[in-house]
């Protein structure tokens, strides 16, 4: 599949979940529940399955992905942090902003997006870089909680048992081993089918405009952070690091994602700004449908 018929499928499954909103059918409420299957069964299923079928034997080179996405994702932040010092703003917007830049959804709009575009060995570099991402948000957490003079162990504990960060080890541990999964399999196959159709539909139910028109330089200012600035940040790194082929396009790929969803779980937890994290997610998800075609064919 193209990448404008990837886009253009995955923009009429959000639009599904946002009419079923509109309609009535489901509510916006209804993308939490969503988001815990996805997460818990859907994205695991889709990791396990996808690292167990996948050939590992170059598995050395691929763990430079996420050390990018981490180096990106840390460099955006960065300048996040100075543009809103520039401006003033508050200690719980400037962090707002700051996870907003440096967190990508690289794994719930990500995954699909490059596998529609390069196929399984793209999805399999797609999550080498998300395990970049999962480090981020548990740093960023810890740093936020020292912040807040928190405990940080909560944090900790939920990364340790992050079940995408299990599905990853255990994906390369059945791998490597050459162990069995029987007709666990067929079940996870299944559960791993059902990962992009509900992903997007809880997008869809999520979008709202209600918070944008306070926030909308912020949002513009990180939406053009995430969509164009980042990428070619990792486009430098990955140059250094002589990366070719589908190493380089979905590095650089994942790297312009929108700001990730989780930002937002961020944002609620240490009572940053919620609603201008909302806006960055929010704008940068919506512009991302016009970016990520454009940067799939510079690629």
């Amino acid at each position: 599949m193209g990448s404008f018929e990837t886009v253009l499928s995955i923009l009429i499954l959000v639009l599904t979940g946002h009419v079923f909103k509109v309609k009535g059918i489901l509510r916006e409420e209804d993308a939490s529940p969503l988001n815990r299957i996805v997460i818990n069964l859907a994205i695991p299923s889709l990791i396990f399955t996808s690292l167990y079928r996948a050939d590992l034997s170059g598995i050395a080179d691929l763990f430079l992905i996420p050390l990018v996405c981490i180096t990106t994702g840390a460099l955006s932040g960065a300048i996040a942090s100075l543009w809103a010092e520039r401006r003033g703003l508050d200690s719980r917007k400037t962090w707002g902003i700051i996870v907003a830049a440096a967190m990508m959804n690289s794994g719930f709009l990500g995954y699909p997006v490059t596998e529609g575009i390069f196929g399984s060995q793209g999805l399999l570099r797609a999550i080498f870089y998300d395990t970049g991402t999962t480090v981020m948000f548990t740093s960023l957490g810890l740093i936020l909680s020292v912040i807040s003079g928190a405990e940080g162990t909560a944090v900790v504990k939920r990364a340790a048992t992050f079940p995408p960060l299990w599905a990853f080890i255990l994906g390369v541990t059945f791998n490597m081993m050459g162990l069995p999964v029987g007709i666990a399999g067929t079940v996870l196959g299944y559960l791993a089918g059902a990962a992009v159709p509900l992903i997007m539909i809880s997008l869809g139910l999520s979008l709202n405009f209600r918070f944008l028109k306070d926030s909308l330089a912020e949002a513009t200012f990180v939406s053009a952070l995430r969509l164009i600035v980042s990428p070619l940040i990792a486009a430098f790194i990955v140059y250094l690091l002589s990366f070719k082929g589908l190493d380089f396009s979905v590095t650089v790929l994942e790297a312009s994602m929108p700001s990730a969803m989780l930002a937002a779980v961020l944002a609620i937890e240490n009572d940053l700004d919620v609603d201008l994290v909302s806006s960055c997610i929010f704008m940068s998800t919506i512009l991302c449908l016009v970016s990520l075609p454009l940067w799939s064919i510079i690629l």
